[in-house]
């Protein structure tokens, strides 16, 4: 992780700059920058703490190019704006501002695919395919849950015909 820490430090410093140069009001304070290794549904996560606020970035997202990191980086710094702290209008125009100018593709959400890489939740197999007998929609599920377990319960969200486990 040592690596992909001092990547992620130098990366931080190039958006505070960018920030600094459009005259974007994201905080200085930064308290502290991590990288955590298991988390796999998103790729960033900004947390208020005292007067400061902590980024952290998904292990997953260092596979990705630069300027993916830097998307998620800035995604995360805008929300130490003022008024920033959700995805709101002034949120919303200041990501448009830096997309337009720099090229980002800085959304309210993103994925695996946009960020060009693998999700590691595509690697798990389909264990049980469920399949509308009516109109042929398949349903892969890779975990038992409630429609694997009460199949009978359930409709096809298409047709409306009845599920069957295959």
């Amino acid at each position: 992780m040592g690596d992909n820490l001092k990547r992620a430090e130098k990366l931080l410093e190039k958006c505070r700059s960018i920030l600094r140069e459009e005259k974007i009001p994201a905080t200085e304070y930064i308290q502290r920058l991590t990288i955590n290794g298991r988390v796999r549904s998103r790729f960033g996560k900004c947390t208020k703490k005292g007067s400061g606020y902590e980024i952290e970035l998904s292990g997953h997202l260092m596979e990705a190019d630069d300027t993916a990191i830097e998307t998620v980086i800035l995604h995360e710094l805008l929300h130490t704006c003022p008024r920033c702290l959700n995805h709101g209008k002034l949120w919303k125009a200041y990501a448009e501002k830096l997309n337009r100018k720099y090229g980002y593709r800085i959304t309210a959400t993103s994925s695996y695919h946009t960020m060009g890489l693998e999700d590691p939740g595509s690697r798990e197999t389909v264990k049980y395919m469920i399949k509308c007998t009516k109109c042929g929609t398949e349903y892969p599920r890779k975990r038992k849950c409630s429609l694997v377990e009460n199949v009978d319960r359930y409709r096809c969200g298409k047709c409306g015909g009845k599920l069957e486990i295959h």
